[in-house]
């Protein structure tokens, strides 16, 4: 009840001035009174700029902060993905025996993870391999990406490859 009542003082202490003016500008000879809409229209839009676009500002903002982490992290793993996909094409087409659809063995395997991560630390921004969990992660995620024969394993395929990055990049 409160808000309504201060509401309505409110209204009426803004309103009384435009009507005071309406009726003291008007000619004493004449029996009518005639409002403008104008002083109402621009008193509405003064109300609209200094009190709703703010207020829905902030709530556009509280939105897109509530919402930011997670679209962050969409974008970020859609990056690594991508960057992935390239070194991965990038090394089957460069190394000697590797075929895309056919399966890879041990040797033709690690080869392509090797220049697969090679491929991205020369060409891909620090901030997507950091992403993918550096150097060995790329390299694992490069691993799973591959067609590898029934032999091929994660200790004989993907170990030597990690094994040869330099150390500050494991």
């Amino acid at each position: 009840m409160p808000r309504i009542f201060l509401a309505a003082l409110a209204l009426a202490c803004v309103c009384f001035p435009a009507v005071a003016q309406a009726v003291a500008t008007a000619p004493a000879d004449t029996t009518s009174v005639t409002l403008s809409a104008a002083p109402w229209i621009a008193l509405l839009q003064e109300i609209v700029i200094t009190a709703v676009i703010p207020a829905v500002a902030a709530y556009a903002i509280q939105a897109i902060r509530k919402v930011y982490p997670w679209a962050a992290l969409f974008l970020t793993q859609s990056r690594v993905e991508q960057m992935a996909n390239a070194v991965t094409e990038y090394a089957i087409n460069a190394v000697p025996g590797a075929v895309k659809e056919g399966k890879l063995s041990i040797n033709v395997g690690s080869q392509v993870i090797a220049k697969a991560v090679q491929r991205a630390v020369d060409a891909a921004p620090a901030k997507a391999i950091e992403a993918a969990g550096g150097q060995a992660g790329l390299a694992e995620i490069v691993f799973r990406k591959l067609n590898l024969e029934d032999d091929a394993n994660e200790h004989n395929t993907l170990a030597p490859v990690i094994a040869s990055l330099p150390a500050t990049a494991r």
